[in-house]
């Protein structure tokens, strides 16, 4: 007998700096008459960062932006009269402007701002108490950093032109309209990216829909890198920024050195694959790495 399919759900632990100090935010679900956090399960082929602000946002009604990862939960659930493996990812979520009103809904019915250890004390599980905890080992971060590999090109081997004109294929064009709900998620405000056609076309969606300019950099194409492969060194200056989120898209024979410009650390890249880095105070960074969407 094949083992039950696990279920899988996002959320997070929605945060502000209130007067008196960090306020988290609980949700009160009247099907279980229980205080928790906002989560909830993936729809079919959701990326899970895209559905942990959906799901936020959808209990709550606030708009968040999800930040470092604050752990996973693994527990059994009811389902059609049996029990199935379910696996709920959770990030820090913070607060994006003033709070909005919330409408009650049978899903939730209540919310409530606490201080930490005030939710600490009214949450129903210990499990969600653990995440909470984890929300000060990852807060607050100074710079955000999404490294990509370019979505799937047309092989070199079936293009006639320049290597640098190189275009995506229709599934690279997919990743990259995929990829415009991953980094509004996270809420990239800044754009950079190598100079040929591949990596501009990963990401023009995105930037076109915020409304952003794509800053070139011809030193991180492969060109480029072959060229003056020291040319990277200056990368660091261009991609951490105190208070931004920065999108930096390559190619994958020059990310292994582009990670270490950058300090992150070096793994391999599939097409359309990515990193994201979370800068702490005092230097230390949070890493996770995602396929392509």
């Amino acid at each position: 007998m094949s083992s039950p399919a696990t279920v899988i759900a996002a959320g997070g632990v929605v945060w502000r700096d209130g007067r008196d100090g960090r306020e988290v935010l609980l949700v009160h679900r009247p099907r279980y008459d229980d205080w928790s956090l906002p989560k909830g399960k993936l729809t079919p082929h959701e990326h899970v960062l895209v559905a942990a602000r959906r799901e936020i946002e959808e209990e709550t009604g606030q708009q968040v932006l999800i930040g470092p990862p604050l752990g996973i939960q693994r527990y059994d659930v009811r389902k059609n009269g049996g029990t199935v493996p379910k696996m709920v990812h959770y990030w820090s979520a913070e607060l994006v402007g003033p709070e909005r009103e919330f409408v009650p809904n049978d899903e939730v019915d209540k919310l409530e701002w606490l201080p930490i250890e005030g939710a600490r004390r009214k949450l129903s599980y210990p499990r969600d108490v653990e995440i909470v905890d984890a929300l000060a080992r990852v807060t607050p971060v100074v710079s955000t950093l999404v490294l990509i590999r370019h979505a799937e090109a047309v092989k070199r081997k079936d293009w006639d032109g320049k290597d640098t004109n190189r275009p995506l294929t229709e599934v690279g064009h997919a990743t990259a309209e995929r990829l415009v709900e991953v980094l509004a998620a996270v809420g990239v405000n800044r754009i950079r990216s190598s100079d040929a056609e591949r990596c501009i076309s990963t990401i023009s969606p995105y930037a076109a829909g915020i409304g952003r300019q794509i800053h070139l950099h011809p030193e991180i194409s492969e060109r480029g890198y072959e060229s003056d492969p020291s040319a990277l060194e200056g990368m660091a200056g261009h991609s951490w920024k105190p208070g931004k989120i920065t999108v930096v898209c390559s190619h994958r024979p020059v990310l292994p050195a582009l990670s270490k410009a950058l300090g992150l650390k070096v793994g391999k890249f599939s097409p359309g694959a990515f990193l994201i880095a979370h800068q702490l105070e005092g230097g230390r960074l949070v890493y996770e790495r995602f396929r392509a969407p």
